[in-house]
């Protein structure tokens, strides 16, 4: 049942096969089966033709609306995170955190913390929010998501965005174009009214979007045009200081997601706190 429910969950969130089938890594007939045979569990229409699309069915909605927090709970009883004497939880990371500055600031939070572990994941902000929501990790650490209303949100950090030069040189072309993420991201989200307010003219021009962050620094190393990234990817490349700089009022806010049951285990709390001054540390340095 629990697979039905991600792919009856990703329809949702996605609006068509296709798309779910894509940011769950299966085909579209996977993701059509698994929902055929969660419909034939439950006993009543789940989807519905709408041209050549499907749509959830008004019961479908009812249904995830009361199943997503009871799918977490029952997660949740195969992951015990506390015992007597320690606490281990699964913490996913946002891929743009998890190829910067995530490790890092998580290993200094552990760092003769007794008693607590960690196992790392990565995953795009949509699928690690998801995933908290349905008991696959105890905690995410993503670009703040304020639509999340059933996740507990604490603040961690605010990270801030620099602008890469085009071939790292010392002197910025404003010809060129800008490489960033995709608009449909989390950081874009974020910061796309900032830049329209602080810094309208670097959206005057020609606009490459990608798929990472990642990939953004690699185009720009290569020349292609003047990049937009977090901060914490050009610390942990190294860049030459003097081949960037911040972008005033532009930050993204980063924040630990969590249950409700999860949020209030001692445990928690100190990993969060240890969590915030490690990354406070981190990008004061």
């Amino acid at each position: 049942m629990w697979d039905g429910l991600d792919a009856l969950i990703a329809l949702e969130r996605f609006g068509t096969v296709t798309e779910a089938a894509t940011r769950l890594r299966l085909t579209q007939s996977a993701v059509s089966k698994r929902i055929r045979a969660l419909q034939d569990a439950v006993g009543f229409a789940l989807v519905e033709p709408v041209g050549r699309r499907v749509r959830l069915t008004p019961q479908a909605i009812g249904f995830l609306e009361r199943a997503r927090p009871l799918v977490a709970e029952l997660r949740g009883l195969t992951r015990p995170v506390e015992t007597r004497s320690a606490a281990h939880f699964s913490l996913a990371l946002a891929d743009s955190i998890a190829s910067s500055w995530g490790p890092a600031v998580v290993s200094e939070a552990l760092r003769d913390l007794d008693g607590i572990g960690v196992d790392l994941h990565a995953h795009r902000s949509v699928l690690l929010i998801e995933s908290v929501r349905l008991g696959r990790y105890h905690i995410g650490l993503c670009t703040d998501a304020p639509g999340a209303k059933d996740l507990v949100h604490h603040p961690l950090v605010d990270e801030p965005l620099v602008l890469v030069n085009a071939g790292l040189g010392v002197k910025a072309d404003r010809r060129r174009p800008l490489i960033s993420i995709v608009p449909g991201s989390a950081t874009w989200r974020a910061i796309e009214p900032l830049l329209r307010a602080h810094h309208p003219q670097l959206l005057r021009g020609q606009l490459i979007p990608v798929e990472s962050f990642a990939a953004t620094l690699q185009m720009v190393k290569a020349g292609f045009g003047n990049g937009l990234v977090p901060l914490g990817l050009a610390l942990e490349m190294s860049l030459d200081r003097r081949c960037y700089r911040e972008l005033p009022a532009i930050k993204r806010s980063v924040s630990l997601l969590t249950r409700k049951t999860i949020n209030q285990l001692p445990a928690f709390r100190l990993l969060r706190e240890r969590l915030a001054r490690a990354a406070t540390r981190y990008f004061a340095r």
